[in-house]
């Protein structure tokens, strides 16, 4: 009987607030991978804190930390903080790869962004760090941890969704009030359906927001803006606030649809634009170099530029299909076919051209998924 008076006050409760006035807009980014105050990402904070005000929610898809230490997290909420109280917007954060380690993970999540997350939150999962809150304008937002542990401590690059988080993740859509719109987020994406191979459970996520009528799922991890749609089901990932090309999300609940729009935090003839490609092109080739390491192709020169080529299309939001196609057919693509090593990077570098994911720098996507 407890239990059927708790629902029936959520019920009511999620009713009145989809009674509310339809305006509502996000503020969306990921991967601020803090560390160490620097200029560029000082820089960063005080654009988006600059684009966040107005809006009623700023959200942060994950790997706010670099490595999950304990300097970092405390610097993450300082941060987090900061914004909250300049910009007058709810801070929401749910956890990446990179914020958990073997020392720390979702209770630790749970309860030092208590303020960004649980705090808030009409429902919480029990076995992860993931939440359901309502947000202004009626929106359900499920925020969702997409993280998965090799054992006991090493934390899986890739993550995965437990059973038990689906389950939780079922319960909470299917007692929402019906047309109640929902924004699904996580750190990892869950599209194209290949990405079960390497984020166990993502299939079973993506069919069941499918089901329960959800139209939106946004998530960060692959530090580009791109966007995925299958059956009904668009995917937008975003890019990182302090790397080129500069970027935050704007998403804007509408009469009838969400509309999405890319926002430039940095005008393209300012220093801090000018630091942050230059920074990209550094970190591509570094990224190159390191895993072409002990391999035959170890310094070629071919093989550096053309994955700085795909990395920098793909982050500056102008990976069009048929660049996927031209940079596939480069002697560059044929050098990294060639090395043995499948390291993330390589996977990773070789899926955005296989799939070539449409740009998500405008779009309008239905509240409610619709057959």
């Amino acid at each position: 009987m407890k239990q059927l008076f708790r629902s029936l006050a959520l019920a009511g409760l999620l009713l009145a607030l989809c009674l509310r006035a339809s305006a509502a807009s996000f503020l969306v980014i990921s991967d601020t991978h803090m560390r160490a105050h620097t200029d560029a990402f000082d820089a960063a904070l005080e654009a988006v804190a600059a684009a966040a005000q107005g809006r009623g929610c700023l959200l942060m898809l994950g790997d706010s930390t670099d490595n999950g230490q304990a300097e970092e997290h405390t610097l993450a909420v300082q941060r987090a903080r900061e914004l909250a109280q300049r910009t007058g917007a709810a801070v929401l954060m749910i956890p990446g790869n990179h914020d958990y380690s073997s020392h720390y993970g979702p209770e630790d999540f749970r309860a030092q962004y208590a303020a960004f997350g649980t705090d808030l939150a009409f429902s919480r999962d029990t076995v992860s760090a993931s939440c359901a809150v309502m947000a202004d304008g009626g929106v359900c937002l499920l925020l969702l941890d997409t993280n998965r542990r090799d054992g006991a401590s090493s934390v899986l690059p890739d993550g995965g969704i437990t059973e038990e988080t689906l389950a939780w993740a079922e319960s909470v859509l299917a007692g929402l009030p019906a047309g109640t719109p929902v924004i699904a987020c996580g750190h990892h994406p869950i599209l194209p359906a290949s990405r079960d191979q390497r984020t166990p459970g993502a299939a079973a996520l993506a069919g069941l927001l499918r089901r329960c009528g959800v139209s939106l799922y946004l998530c960060g991890h692959d530090h580009g803006f791109a966007t995925v749609m299958e059956e009904g089901l668009r995917q937008i990932t975003v890019g990182q606030p302090q790397a080129y090309p500069g970027w935050a999300g704007l998403l804007t609940r509408e009469e009838t649809a969400f509309r999405w729009q890319a926002v430039r935090l940095y005008s393209e003839d300012s220093p801090a634009w000018r630091r942050l490609r230059a920074s990209s092109e550094t970190l591509a080739a570094a990224m190159a170099r390191g895993t072409l390491a002990g391999t035959a192709h170890e310094g070629d020169e071919t093989a550096i530029r053309w994955f700085s080529d795909v990395f920098m299309a793909h982050v500056g939001g102008k990976l069009t299909p048929e660049r996927c196609a031209a940079l596939h057919a480069e002697d560059g693509s044929r050098l990294w076919r060639e090395i043995e090593t499948k390291t993330v990077v390589k996977v990773w570098i070789f899926s955005l051209l296989e799939h070539c994911p449409e740009q998500a720098q405008r779009l309008d996507i239905p509240l409610r998924r619709t057959e």
